[in-house]
């Protein structure tokens, strides 16, 4: 079974990959276009917004201290005469994100005509689930929107140690391997194999 889907090899070369977001929320799903200011629409007919003012950090892992999340980022500049977007995020509530899914695709383009026609549908590559919504300003214009989602290494603390013997590989596959009997229990070796 392939990653990809059977009507794309990853070998062929492309033009551009577009990195795409997509947020579920009691509204519908909100989809995303990373980075680009423009409009795409898959071959699903799923209309992506895009824009530079949205950036998705690194994925950190559970080392040294730091919370294992990731996040997408709005950073814009308020325009005093438009709608306050912070005000309506906050009217929304952490309920409205807190738990769903937040799924990142990538869309291949073979060619220019695959910007506005593709034939290839995006590609899932990761699914997390969302926590929370924080927003913060900067002077008198500047405001963020942060959405926080959990990373890959969410679940890292709770994972279970398997002891690599009998019983342990016997949990982990499910079929006992008897051969791990043999396994040595000590580095001390009474005579070297190679001199």
């Amino acid at each position: 079974m392939s990653f990809f889907p059977a009507d794309y090899n990853p070998r062929d070369p492309v033009i551009a990959a577009l990195d795409l977001c997509e947020i579920d929320t009691p509204d519908g799903p909100a989809r995303f276009m990373v980075g680009v200011d423009a409009m795409f629409v898959d071959v699903n007919q799923n209309e992506w917004w895009g824009s530079q003012l949205i950036g998705v950090t690194s994925l950190s892992a559970a080392i040294d201290g730091a919370a294992p999340e990731g996040n997408v980022t709005l950073s814009y500049f308020q325009d005093p005469n438009a709608d306050n977007l912070v005000g309506q995020v906050r009217e929304l509530g952490l309920d409205y994100v807190k738990g769903r899914p937040i799924t990142f695709y990538f869309q291949p383009i073979r060619s220019q005509a695959e910007f506005m026609k593709p034939t290839t549908p995006p590609i899932q590559y990761m699914q997390r689930t969302m926590r929370t919504i924080t927003t913060s300003r900067t002077g008198a214009q500047d405001r963020s929107i942060s959405l926080t989602f959990e990373a890959w290494s969410e679940q890292r603390r709770a994972a279970r140690r398997i002891v690599l013997n009998t019983e342990g590989h016997s949990k982990l596959l499910g079929v006992d391997n008897p051969s791990l009997e043999k396994m040595p229990t000590t580095d001390f070796e009474e005579q070297k194999l190679f001199g």
